[in-house]
């Protein structure tokens, strides 16, 4: 525990010590292209909350059109200040949904991370699923206490049922 707690700190204080004034900047990264939806899939949006550098949080899973699909609690297999892949499970009432969230790239400014997901398998009424889509990161807006990882939308297209 008293290692993670080093590790972290050591992550945020990189984070927070200036840049030097002879250092070049670095290459503003555009989000990535979508991909095609799978086939027979609609837009879906998970809108996940993180407290502040914890793995475990809520979801709630909605359809373009606002229709609640699902919603319970999320979990994260480490987080993305030391990979750049973290296997997510939401349980939900319906079952349970893992899926595969890559990062691209951390930018200086909002959002604060973004990247792609993929459904890898799921439970219940998940166990057919397939989607894919992107993903936005950003701090819950509590200067000095937050992570950047707090507040992440997933907007893709996935078949769920």
């Amino acid at each position: 525990m008293r290692a993670r707690v080093l590790a972290l700190a050591f992550v945020a204080a990189l984070a927070a010590a200036p840049a030097r004034a002879d250092a070049p900047t670095p290459p503003r990264l555009p989000p990535p292209a979508p991909l095609p939806p799978p086939a027979g899939s609609e837009r879906v949006e998970v809108r996940v909350t993180f407290p502040p550098w914890q793995y475990t949080g809520r979801f709630r899973l909605e359809t373009a059109s606002g229709e609640l699909v699902d919603q319970g609690t999320a979990r994260d297999d480490g987080g993305f200040a030391s990979q750049a892949t973290v296997e997510r499970v939401l349980e939900g009432a319906r079952g349970t949904l893992v899926l595969r969230v890559e990062r691209n790239a951390k930018v200086p400014r909002f959002p604060a991370l973004f990247g792609r997901w993929t459904v890898v398998r799921g439970t219940g009424a998940y166990a057919r699923a397939v989607g894919r889509g992107t993903f936005t990161s950003c701090a819950s807006g509590e200067v000095g206490k937050g992570s950047p990882f707090e507040l992440q939308t997933l907007v893709g297209h996935a078949r769920l049922r």
